[in-house]
């Protein structure tokens, strides 16, 4: 409540800065016109004395209050971004394991970067212009009314005019052209996609396709973004023409007027021309922020593959996993009634032909997927009444291309645990058997592996991608076709190093795999079946 109060509270102070930096931008020019018009009368200095220091306190006040102002409201857009960014990957992470529907990865990163930014736009760009710009408007307004009240009317019949303008005309041609943050979303996608498939692409040919491809969506989102261009000249001209317009019928009925005043009066529109001006780039934004917002939206409806129980169940002490009479698939089930048993710190395998299930089963034992059948007990205690985080924490999976990051070997261990010191970064990586092969590098931790751990040599990779999983402190670990790639000779090194992890006390490990020289291994092996059709 306090937390959410003193926002509001900055908010508004930030607000009422950014009216008065509004109104000190507005005194300057109506001060400064009444200023030249009286001077132009030659009377005596004294007389001007405080219409010249009004100039100097607003010329001074203007920027003062404008730099607080920002201050202020930024330090609240920036507060609504981080948290608009932590409820993203939040349902991310919720609806990854059933797979992101026809995303991509390029056009996820937009969305997770880009839109988010976007949103930022909605308070700062959008919603604080036109609030400030009626607040200024509307004193402006009462003054004139106070000096003349046929002028006054002008000014309110200008300002009409002119939020109704930019609210219909400036918004219309902005939906018309917008579709810049789909136009960058494909165009990431395709550079991406690129990136990461560059050497297949030159390997099989498909270089200049790609590059074509690529060419096409720069041209999208070159033409998106010259649209904005055009739609912010059609808010200026006509935030330009209904000011021009108010000056010109204010200087028709200005007659009647004090000289000294006249100046002021028909300065008054061309005063307004700056929060006008906000008023159109906020429409210009507005459907931009409007698609942002959707396709934000559209990741937060994305649904859970897994729901947790209302009121789930204490995670057990003991970790033996019983499997029974399960059946996995994504659409439908894919495999025949599986039943097997992995005692605290016993060592099985799983295999079967390609297409199998081997991986959607293993998916199903961390409950990153529900079951069709039977179920899954961890410790006595069947998954599906404990929450997936908590099994998560228990049961740990490593996939055949789980992600190296392009940093150090340090931070790629960190993500596992960010409190990490490096005695528990070693203890890692000797159990993964890599530590020997750091200590060895210069850099040791700090060494850079490279985009997708390309500096590290395929055992490396894994045995780093095993140390994080270690790191963790996962009591039964699931490891997913873990020599795929490698040489007869590190597969059976890195074998080694697994089955080194199991036995009493040790963890638990359920090995997938379709090599004969990692079955040979154990003496439990489950053959998976495919349904029959």
């Amino acid at each position: 409540m306090s937390r959410t109060y003193s926002r509001r509270a900055r908010l508004g102070t930030g607000l009422a800065m950014g009216v008065a930096a509004q109104l000190a931008a507005v005194g300057l020019l109506l001060a400064s016109a009444w200023l030249i018009v009286r001077a132009a009368e030659q009377p005596p200095v004294l007389y001007l004395m405080v219409a010249i220091v009004s100039v100097r306190f607003f010329g001074i006040s203007r920027s003062v209050l404008r730099y607080v102002e920002r201050l202020l409201t930024h330090d609240v857009a920036l507060a609504d971004a981080v948290e608009q960014r932590v409820a993203t990957y939040t349902d991310l992470d919720r609806a990854a394991p059933a797979g992101l529907g026809d995303l991509r990865r390029g056009d996820l990163v937009s969305r997770v970067v880009a839109d988010v930014a976007r949103m930022q736009d909605r308070l700062l760009r959008l919603r604080i212009p036109w609030w400030i710009g009626l607040a200024a408007t509307a004193v402006v307004v009462v003054v004139v009314a106070l000096i003349d009240a046929p002028s006054g009317l002008v000014i309110t019949a200008g300002v009409a005019v002119a939020a109704l303008s930019l609210r219909w005309l400036v918004a219309r041609a902005g939906s018309r052209r917008s579709g810049r943050a789909e136009a960058q979303g494909r165009l990431s996608a395709e550079v991406a996609a690129a990136a990461v498939a560059a050497r297949e692409l030159v390997a099989f040919g498909a270089a200049d396709e790609a590059r074509a491809t690529a060419s096409t969506a720069t041209g999208d989102a070159e033409s998106a973004q010259s649209g904005g261009a055009s739609v912010a000249g059609i808010g200026s001209a006509v935030v330009l023409a209904v000011a021009g317009l108010t000056v010109a019928v204010l200087a028709a009925l200005s007659g009647g007027l004090d000289p000294v005043l006249v100046g002021v009066v028909l300065l008054a529109p061309i005063a307004l021309v700056e929060p006008w001006d906000g008023w159109s780039e906020a429409e210009r934004l507005r459907p931009e922020v409007t698609a942002a917002a959707a396709r934000l939206a559209a990741l937060a409806d994305l649904g859970a593959p897994v729901e947790d129980p209302a009121d789930p169940r204490p995670l057990p002490d003991g970790n033996d996993l019983v499997v029974e009479d399960v059946r996995v698939g994504w659409d439908t089930p894919v495999t025949t009634p599986i039943s097997f048993k992995v005692p605290e710190g016993a060592a099985m395998a799983v295999t079967g032909p390609s297409g199998v299930g081997k991986s959607t089963l293993g998916y199903a034992l961390l409950r990153l997927l529900p079951t069709w059948h039977g179920t899954v007990s961890l410790g006595g205690v069947p998954t599906t009444e404990l929450s997936a985080a908590e099994v998560r924490r228990r049961i740990g999976y490593l996939g055949q291309d789980d992600a190296v990051f392009d940093t150090s070997i340090r931070e790629n261990l960190r993500i596992a645990d960010p409190e990490a010191d490096d005695e528990r970064l070693r203890a890692a990586l000797a159990s993964a058997g890599l530590l020997v092969s750091v200590d060895a590098m210069p850099q040791g931790l700090d060494t850079p592996v490279g985009e997708h751990g390309g500096r590290l040599s395929g055992g490396e990779r894994q045995r780093l991608c095993l140390a994080r999983l270690l790191l963790a402190d996962h009591r039964v670990l699931v490891l997913d076709e873990p020599t795929e790639h490698l040489d007869a000779p590190t597969a059976a090194a890195l074998m080694d190093d697994v089955l080194a992890l199991a036995g009493p006390g040790g963890r638990s490990l359920v090995v997938i795999s379709h090599s004969p020289a990692v079955l040979a291994r154990f003496d439990d092996v489950v053959r998976l079946s495919r349904v029959d059709p």
